[in-house]
């Protein structure tokens, strides 16, 4: 098992070369997951991304096979994470794409080592987290039990997914099935550190330190990190480039795989061209 002894964890992670020769010789990508994920949360990616250039995926703190859990956790000790891992690869530069939290994480690792990073995509994500959002992941800590943890997924699908999603019973109950019987599923301990994780995330980032390209994007129906937030965000950084993922809220990558697939293309051959 690809495993890192650093900063009192031992960090799972994978990498993949590219399938393509002449893209064995572009960047790393980084693939940082979101709240609640590990690397299972980009399988609708890899595939297609790997053809283009080597991959990094690792499980952060509290998630996946890294070990142990749960463990402390804010922005800082998992920036800190990346950067060892980063060093322990020796890997000098990655670009990057991180999906909701692990959004925010690229933004902050963009931040503090911005030699180390090429072009950051933030999917569903902006620099900080809200008050609001910190409530309600609040909220799903002390909804969530061993008892209902069936209807506690169905619940927090209403946040990932656009309504069409339930208007599919079969689609809902193989989701269910899959996400109960994923053999390294979050516990509610290791949830509920990362949750408290979220204040860390609180504090602004000095965005002047930022010396790549960003990249927005995010769902049209995304109701956690909304088009018009990042609407918002960009008039204020109009330097920064913005998509919206059209038929797909919060888990964009889940639900316009080939759509996402193709802007991250897109958006990293023109960077590196």
């Amino acid at each position: 098992m690809p495993l890192l002894d650093i900063n009192g964890i031992s960090l799972y992670f994978e990498q993949h070369a590219a399938s393509d020769s002449a893209g064995a010789e572009r960047t790393p990508l980084l693939l940082l997951a979101g709240m609640a994920s590990d690397i299972a949360s980009w399988q609708p990616l890899v595939d297609g991304l790997r053809q283009q250039q080597p991959l990094l995926i690792p499980d952060n703190r509290c998630t996946g096979r890294t070990r142990p859990t749960p463990v402390a956790c804010t922005r800082e000790l998992m920036v800190a994470d990346i950067l060892a891992m980063l060093d322990a690869l020796a890997i000098d530069r990655v670009n990057v794409l991180g999906h909701s939290m692990g959004g925010m994480l690229g933004w902050a690792l963009a931040c503090q080592a911005p030699e180390r990073v090429s072009h950051l995509i933030s999917a569903a994500a902006l620099p900080q987290v809200l008050p609001a959002r910190i409530a309600l992941f609040r909220s799903l800590v002390a909804l969530r039990s061993e008892h209902n943890e069936a209807h506690w997924f169905s619940l927090l699908y209403q946040f990932l997914f656009k309504p069409d999603f339930f208007e599919q019973p079969d689609r809902v109950s193989a989701a269910l099935d899959a996400s109960l019987a994923y053999p390294h599923k979050q516990d509610l301990s290791a949830f509920s550190q990362q949750v408290e994780a979220l204040e860390s995330f609180l504090p602004p980032l000095d965005l002047s330190m930022l010396r790549c390209p960003v990249t927005l994007m995010t769902g049209s129906h995304d109701v956690l990190m909304t088009p018009r937030m990042q609407a918002d965000f960009q008039r204020q950084h109009p330097q920064m480039t913005v998509y919206v993922v059209e038929d797909a809220a919060h888990a964009l990558h889940w639900e316009q795989a080939a759509n996402v697939l193709g802007l991250v293309e897109q958006v990293l051959s023109r960077s590196e061209h």
